[in-house]
């Protein structure tokens, strides 16, 4: 499964999931795609899905033309469901993290997404969580709910953090020129997150 990851990574030929496509997941999945991916997104509000597979750009650091451009080509597509996890060879979590009421990262909605992808799990899937949250979320919420389910974490699928580092607005840094942090479970976690990684980031 690993060596078969890494050479659809190399070769252009992953299929790619992102999984909420706001102000971190949508300049994401423009860049995905304009390397060469194909990208089905999971955004759960109705409106922004339509827009999406209308080709309408709702986020004011992504480029209008480029982004219709890449819907055009089929490069970019979005569901409100979690279908789209079935066929990815990635899986990039993007969800939003609000603080609550104590000030914490409110981890519901990695929860929620964690629970799709069980749900429509694919052996040898990268799941890279991109999230804004605590240290330990990744292992104790994404890696523990899928082992539960018996699946060996760097041999049935591969688990990498590499946090969001978006500065919306910034007209100098954008998502492929912003430097990455990228770490993995296992050593094989983490040499496929930066392999992919280096694909579209500088």
């Amino acid at each position: 499964m690993y060596e078969s990851l890494k050479s659809s990574i190399i070769n252009n030929s992953a299929q790619v999931s992102i999984i909420g496509l706001g102000y971190v997941g949508l300049p994401l999945a423009v860049e995905v795609a304009g390397a060469g991916y194909k990208v089905l997104g999971v955004e759960n509000n109705p409106k922004r899905c339509a827009q999406v597979n209308e080709g309408v750009n709702y986020i004011k650091d992504v480029n209008d033309q480029t982004f219709a451009n890449l819907v055009r080509a089929g490069k970019i597509r979005a569901r409100v469901d979690f279908t789209p996890v079935k066929a990815a060879d990635v899986v990039i979590i993007c969800v939003p993290t609000p603080l609550n009421k104590n000030k914490e990262p409110d981890i519901s909605y990695i929860t929620f997404a964690t629970e799709g992808i069980c749900e429509n799990f694919k052996p040898g899937m990268l799941i890279i969580l991109e999230s804004t949250t605590y240290p330990g979320t990744t292992e104790e919420i994404i890696k523990s709910k899928l082992e539960s389910q018996g699946h060996v974490c760097g041999k049935d699928f591969f688990l990498s953090f590499s946090p969001e580092r978006i500065d919306p607005g910034n007209q100098k840094f954008g998502t492929a020129n912003t430097a990455k942090i990228v770490g993995g479970v296992t050593p094989k976690c983490l040499e496929l997150a930066e392999l992919f990684y280096t694909k579209f980031i500088s």
